[in-house]
Order: structure tokens, then sequence, then C-alpha cells
């Protein structure tokens, strides 16, 4: 079966099925036997499942909050390791945004490159890596190369894996 006979398949299927009989009896029976529960977000049937675009916003949120806590935490340091700590920030904020925008604009996934989300989480672990470097050795400037190197591959992978919009610019 292809995709035409696919959809057409699916075309010809009803709008709408009707239960063969009356359902609520039964339902209201069984509400009435549930304890109350406190609505603190804990319930049975609150947790909703994330899909793809869910754990990488996810993930971006939580990048961005540990770097806030580390910067939050990190003491004062010399001018020069002040500096590196700089340049860092601002290749990270300059790549999620970047990479923000990229994903934004995903229409559909390119043929081939069915874990295309894997792959970024392997580039995630490895960035993740390089700043943890950077944390012992701030001035180090091939460990900002490795990891300006790092951020853009992930940004071309997204590129060739993912059928982006056009950006329309007004």
């Amino acid at each position: 079966m292809n995709e035409q006979q696919l959809t057409e398949a699916i075309q010809q299927l009803p709008r709408a099925l009707p239960p063969e009989r009356d359902l609520w009896p039964q339902l209201a029976s069984r509400l009435a036997a549930q304890p109350q529960l406190a609505t603190s977000g804990d319930t049975p049937g609150s947790h909703k499942r994330l899909g793809r675009w869910g754990w990488a916003s996810v993930a971006v949120v939580a990048m961005l909050g540990l770097m806030y806590w580390q910067l939050a935490l990190t003491p004062l340091a010399p001018v020069e390791q002040a500096s590196a700590l700089s340049a860092e920030v601002q290749l990270l904020l300059q790549y999620e945004q970047q990479k923000s925008l990229q994903l934004s604009q995903v229409v559909a996934v390119a043929e081939g490159f069915d874990n295309w989300q894997q792959q970024l989480q392997i580039w995630d672990q490895a960035i993740l890596q390089v700043r943890q470097a950077l944390q012992f050795y701030p001035d180090e400037p091939h460990l900002l190369a490795q990891l300006q190197q790092l951020y853009q591959q992930q940004l071309d992978y997204i590129q060739r894996a993912t059928v982006q919009q056009p950006l329309i610019m007004s």
C-alpha cells in the first residue's frame, strides 16, 4: 500500500463512531468510587508524555538554567579568566539563539535522518564536556575553538537533517 492509497483509505473512514451503548453510567460510578486527591500536580494521569519538541525544550531550558546557576556561583575571577568566560558565554548564547531559530522553523525531517534527535543529544553531551573542561582551563584557546566547532557542526547537522520553512524578511 502506498501513501496515496493509505490517504484514500483514511478518507473513506467514517468521521464519527457513536458508542454502541451509553457509557456515562459506568464512568460515573467509577468516578464516584475514586478517592479525591490533592491537586498538587502529582495526580494519576496528570503526567503527559512529552513529544520530541517538548524534550528539546526541556534540554534547552536546563542548559540555560545550568549556565545561569554556574555564572551566579562563580567567584569573581581575574580579568584574563573573566574575558575567557565571557567568550564562552557569548558563544553559548549565540549558539542557543541560532539553534532555537533553526528548530522553530523545522517543517519535516529529511530522508535518512530518522535518529537526528539522538545525534543532537550526542553533540549536547560533547559540548557539555568541553564546557566542563573550560571551567578548569578558562583561558585555553583550543577548548574555545573546539566548543565553537561543535556548535557549528550541530547547527550544520540540523540544517541538513531537517526541512525548514523559509525565512520571510519584511
